[in-house]
């Protein structure tokens, strides 16, 4: 299995604090990858990383490197980097617009033309988010109007009509209820099979139903990566231990 994602020696730091330090990683394609840590550890901010939005804070100075399929992110335009890796928040940030305008803003800016065309990418993407049968006939609806898990679905759907390679989430069920998290869930262990997925989460739970591989992060360091399976059952350090019996606030 090859690596999607390898990280040499990053770092991040702001007006000389240190963030993040020393990371090295290698994240597999095709799979997920759950990073957990207590909060503050740096978890968010090596999210944000990967796709170069740190380059957006004036005041995070960066070293090291991260490279995407083997080709380091610095050689690759931003834009054509966050095309390639989409990115999901924590709170469900959907456009100030209909759903069907959400859906197309991407498209249409990346060059797509011509109704039938837009529309495909509208239900095909809707569809694999289950969304489709919800609001088909509410596509001039504002998509504000939708409930937290739906629009969390949208923001999800969103990102894959720029047909990344990668999708990034940071804690994208924290703010959804028991069933809106299954559903999200049960649509990343879809995704897996077209998409390398990245998910920053607090729930320990969920990432051991749905991660392959695991990252534990303590203050702003990689202390330890192994698959899921491995790092619950075998942790081989012992602040892994202790966080995940709850040492740890």
């Amino acid at each position: 299995m090859s690596n999607a994602i390898t990280l040499h020696d990053f770092g991040v730091a702001y007006e000389k604090k240190t963030v993040l330090s020393g990371i090295n990683a290698a994240i597999p394609a095709g799979k997920i990858t759950a990073i957990i840590g207590p909060s503050g550890c740096g978890k968010s901010t090596l999210l944000k990383a990967i796709n170069r939005m740190l380059e957006l804070e004036s005041d995070a100075e960066i070293t090291g490197s991260i490279h995407i399929n083997g080709k380091d992110t610095q050689a690759i335009p931003a834009e054509e980097l966050r095309r390639k890796v989409g990115m999901v928040f924590q709170t469900p940030a959907p456009f100030p617009m209909s759903i069907y305008k959400n859906m197309v803003y991407a498209p249409q800016y990346y060059g797509v033309r011509g109704r039938q065309k837009l529309d495909t990418i509208v239900r095909e993407n809707l569809e694999v988010t289950g969304l489709w049968e919800e609001v088909k006939d509410e596509l001039n609806k504002s998509a504000l109007k939708l409930s937290g898990g739906q629009q969390q679905r949208l923001c999800i759907a969103r990102a894959l009509t720029a047909d990344p390679e990668i999708l990034l989430l940071d804690e994208p069920c924290s703010a959804l209820d028991v069933k809106s998290t299954q559903i999200i869930e049960g649509l990343l262990l879809k995704l897996k099979e077209q998409y390398t997925i990245v998910i920053v989460t607090h729930n320990l739970f969920q990432a051991r139903r749905i991660a392959d591989d695991c990252i534990f992060m303590l203050n702003g360091q990689l202390w330890e990566q192994n698959t899921t399976e491995e790092l619950f059952n075998h942790p081989k350090k012992q602040e892994t231990k202790d966080y995940l019996q709850g040492a740890y606030a």
